[in-house]
């Protein structure tokens, strides 16, 4: 069945719309972004067409704004910051180790084949690109039944993922909020005021604020956006194993990391733009795209080896994050929530801990203390895992097919 502009876009916001709606009745135990999978899925195997999104035009929207966005979580992660959650980068590496652990010695075994097992590993370890990586390496070697394999995995781990962590990071979220309450934890801003009152005068801040509309900050973001971009294709792009490491998502956040500790854009700029409301449609429309590809027939066949894959991805990834963030410090309910940011990574770790925040806290001030508090954690878990250690395991694994 074929749709218009109109009608694809009203279904695609009645999609999102019916999730959130039903999360929020449940009180956030079931996530809306699982929702929304699960209904996008069942209307591609019925009546919805692969290129609903397409047609609704949110395409041309999540293209730019997918830019935007990781460049206004760049500036988020202050060099400090990076450096107070080294704890997290252990447990997100130790998770990445317990995957490679389980099926490098056993996987093999208890999946029949090999090298089912040998190309489990980047995918569940990350997200997009190690899949695809993957997938490609088995068509290279001629494995062409089996390229379906990664992207299936990459597709259905969110499933497994989103749950486990919604269940995880609201646990978390709880003790944090009778902290709040206890007046225990302030928000991050406050914590950070009087070193901030020290440092010198950002040059952004110098902008008369005559200037500073929410116009103003889409374009700088857009421009940057698309720079970024320009810069990949014609140059990152071309540059061999450069390439596999400095994705365009890598370079966006890059771009925002630098800019806002140089004091040339705003921290959390995406504020200054007065758009949440596109911001969460867009984040919606973006992984709606990527469930295109599972079909019932190619689940089915594969039905199996995927439970088994996912029973041991997600035993590896909790015993060595709940070990190795014991060792650090951690609660052992976060430590596990950082490691399994291998099923999630970004944009689906940042809706969860969203999700969260809003189902437990009391108040929008509270809510906005829970997030701001936890979210760079996550972020920085998905950052390491999916983002970069997925990518450099595909790279190093496809060349043992």
């Amino acid at each position: 069945m074929k749709y218009g502009f109109e009608i694809a876009f009203v279904l695609v916001l009645a999609i999102i719309f019916v999730s959130e709606t039903i999360s929020a009745k449940l009180k956030g135990k079931v996530p809306a972004l699982f929702l929304m999978t699960v209904i996008t899925l069942i209307g591609y195997w019925t009546v919805i067409p692969m290129d609903i999104v397409e047609v609704s035009g949110l395409s041309a929207v999540k293209n730019i704004m997918m830019m935007i966005i990781l460049i206004h979580m760049g500036t988020l992660l202050e060099l400090e910051q990076l450096k107070r959650e080294w704890k997290t980068v252990v447990i997100a590496l130790a998770a990445v180790v317990g995957i490679a652990a389980i099926f490098l010695s056993i996987g093999g075994m208890l999946l029949g084949d090999k090298l089912l097992s040998l190309t489990a590993i980047a995918p569940l370890a990350g997200g997009g690109m190690a899949g695809i990586l993957t997938s490609q390496a088995l068509t290279n070697g001629g494995f062409t039944d089996l390229a379906v394999w990664p992207i299936l995995l990459i597709t259905l781990q969110g499933f497994v993922g989103m749950p486990i962590v919604a269940f995880l990071v609201r646990g978390e979220m709880r003790d944090l909020l009778a902290k709040v309450r206890r007046g225990e934890l302030k928000h991050p801003k406050d914590v950070q005021a009087a070193s901030d009152a020290s440092q010198k005068t950002k040059l952004i801040d110098k902008l008369p604020a005559l200037y500073k509309t929410p116009a103003f900050y889409f374009l700088i973001l857009a421009i940057l956006g698309t720079l970024n971009l320009a810069l990949y294709v014609n140059v990152t792009s071309k540059i061999p194993y450069v390439s596999l490491m400095m994705d365009k998502s890598i370079m966006a956040l890059v771009i925002g990391v630098v800019l806002g500790n140089l004091g040339l854009l705003d921290k959390g700029v995406m504020s200054k733009t007065m758009s949440s409301g596109i911001l969460d449609i867009s984040f919606y429309a973006y992984i709606m795209t990527f469930l295109t590809g599972a079909s019932i027939a190619t689940i089915k066949a594969m039905l199996l080896p995927l439970v088994l894959t996912f029973v041991m991805a997600t035993i590896g990834i909790g015993v060595f994050s709940w070990i190795v963030g014991r060792g650090v410090g951690y609660s052992a309910r976060m430590a596990m929530a950082v490691g399994y940011n291998c099923y999630l990574g970004f944009p689906f770790n940042y809706m969860i801990t969203k999700e969260a925040a809003r189902a437990v806290a009391g108040s929008p001030e509270e809510e906005e203390i829970l997030f701001d508090t936890l979210l760079p954690t996550m972020l920085i878990a998905g950052f390491i895992c999916v983002t970069i250690v997925s990518v450099l395991m595909a790279g190093v694994l496809s060349a043992m097919i």
